[in-house]
């Protein structure tokens, strides 16, 4: 405002911009969970303008969905939200997700977010008959998936264990 005779104004406007930060309070940490079961990871940022947040996979890989509503086969390179929800975990959601937040206002942010899944050992085996020579060494070979990792050890049919580098008459 001026003091003149007439007297003169203006108004204005001030809008602050403030970068986005991810509250660690209400966003989900690191998470281990059984194979079947439901997964919500969470994500929540501030600023201003208000942030969109954003999820991809740390590796690239497409974001798979086990739900009839998503596009191309059940896989996405992003998913939009403030929460990414499985309604039930699987070995192809094991991985580091990334929960992004952007508002326009520079530097987006990200939170790196580990998503495991427990799930029962799968064994492998290639040769299901070995035949050795008598008198001569063999290697029996298998191979086996699991979260966590599974124990290994082998057995002869009758209950009694096969220790490794020991030599036994069959």
């Amino acid at each position: 405002q001026v003091n003149t005779d007439p007297m003169r104004s203006e108004r204005g406007f001030l809008e602050v911009v403030v970068p986005p930060s991810i509250i660690d309070a209400r966003t989900s940490t690191d998470i281990v969970v059984k194979e079947g079961s439901p997964v919500n990871l969470t994500c929540e940022a501030q600023g201003s303008p208000r942030p969109k947040i954003m999820w991809k996979r740390e590796d690239g890989a497409m974001i798979r969905y086990n739900a009839h509503w998503v596009c191309n086969g059940g896989e996405m390179s992003t998913v939009d939200g403030n929460s990414l929800a499985f309604p039930s975990a699987a070995r192809a959601h094991v991985g580091e997700y990334l929960c992004i937040a952007s508002n326009g206002i520079p530097p987006s942010i990200s939170k790196r977010i580990v998503l495991r899944v427990q799930f029962a050992p799968m064994i492998w085996v290639q040769n299901q008959l070995e035949y050795a020579v008598i008198g001569r060494n063999v290697s029996l070979h298998c191979k086996t998936e699991s979260y966590p990792q599974a124990i290994h050890f082998w057995r002869f049919s009758n209950g009694t264990s096969i220790q490794p580098g020991l030599k036994y008459r069959v």
